[in-house]
């Protein structure tokens, strides 16, 4: 029986970004099934994707005795197709075809690099589609169904503390678009973060009405969190996992750069909006010496409040 091993990221992020090649592999070769290896932290993603066989998450040892263990895990498998965007010992496996990560580019978008891995020649998004079922269950959070409710995403947290815009100015920032006359006009805002991330997240939650905000701070795994962004009605961020995901389920994305590599982790596609630092490559955090809010920042809030103002209306056309 021919089997596919596709070697994922432990991030959030990378492994969003090749569910796109993953669907395609699902769709082309629809009769051999297809196991996962990647981090625990997306393992909930791989394993909504109809048509996996199997997800195994793999936990970081110390001299990469992580990998000989699952080469083990799988058993002897002699495979059709390795596809590994670890550059792992796994690619090295008996197989037939094998394509294996060498290295990126700094001007070439992950979602065009993923697909060239394989060969094709068109870029492959990222794509995750909750079900109706997973929709269903995140009510527990989002309250009953209601015709037209908007939900505003905010995602305040990133990996690294140079990537997050102050939590003040996401809380400007939900105030002036959920205000009368914004583009999201009595709109709830839904607020993300991974557990360890309240410092920069919570402020946010804790300031706005209790009857507006959706506290889901350190509450969902990624795929709960997935089928969350499904339902709402723009999503603002950080570079992070989050950013990729709200991609990835097709609502329009707005996300925050400043250090980091946009040209290759930049939102993909017509719905996003990627803003950046000035100059380019600056950290987006509020200069350490002030916490006044309206000094000038690398990303100032007013430009960044008037971007997505006009890219939503213009979206929304």
């Amino acid at each position: 029986m021919k089997r596919t091993l596709f070697v994922a990221s432990n991030r959030l992020g990378d492994a969003v970004l090749t569910t796109g090649v993953l669907h395609y592999l699902l769709e082309t070769e629809p009769d051999i099934p297809i196991t996962v290896i990647c981090g625990e932290i997306p393992k909930s993603i791989f394993e909504a994707i109809p048509g996996v066989d199997r997800v195994i998450s793999v936990k970081k040892r110390r001299f990469s005795l992580h990998w000989p263990e699952v080469a083990i895990a799988l058993g002897p498998v002699f495979w059709h197709r390795i596809v590994d965007f670890r550059g792992s010992l796994l690619g090295f496996l008996p197989a037939r075809h094998r394509h294996i990560w060498r290295g990126g580019q700094d001007d070439l978008h992950k979602v065009i690099a993923n697909a060239q891995l394989i060969g094709h020649d068109r870029p492959l998004p990222s794509r995750i589609s909750p079900t109706q079922e997973e929709r269903d269950a995140t009510r527990k959070w989002l309250g009953p169904a209601e015709a037209q409710e908007q939900i505003l995403a905010l995602a305040p947290t990133a990996n690294f503390y140079q990537k997050q815009w102050h939590f003040e100015n996401y809380l400007r920032l939900a105030k002036e678009l959920t205000a009368k006359g914004g583009i999201l006009e009595g709109a709830r805002v839904a607020v993300f973060g991974a557990p360890g991330e309240e410092a920069q997240a919570m402020p946010v939650v804790e300031a706005l009405p209790v009857d507006q905000v959706i506290d889901l701070v350190g509450k969902t795994t990624p795929m709960e969190a997935a089928a969350v962004l499904s339902q709402c009605t723009l999503f603002v961020g950080n570079d992070s996992g989050l950013m990729h995901t709200a991609v990835a389920v097709g609502i329009p994305t707005v996300a925050l750069f400043g250090i980091g590599k946009p040209a290759v982790y930049g939102p993909w596609g017509e719905k996003s909006l990627c803003l950046k630092s000035t100059p380019p490559g600056t950290p987006i955090t509020r200069p350490a010496e002030t916490s006044d809010a309206n000094q000038e920042e690398p990303l100032p809030f007013e430009y960044v409040l008037e971007e997505i103002d006009a890219f939503y209306r213009r979206i929304s056309k």
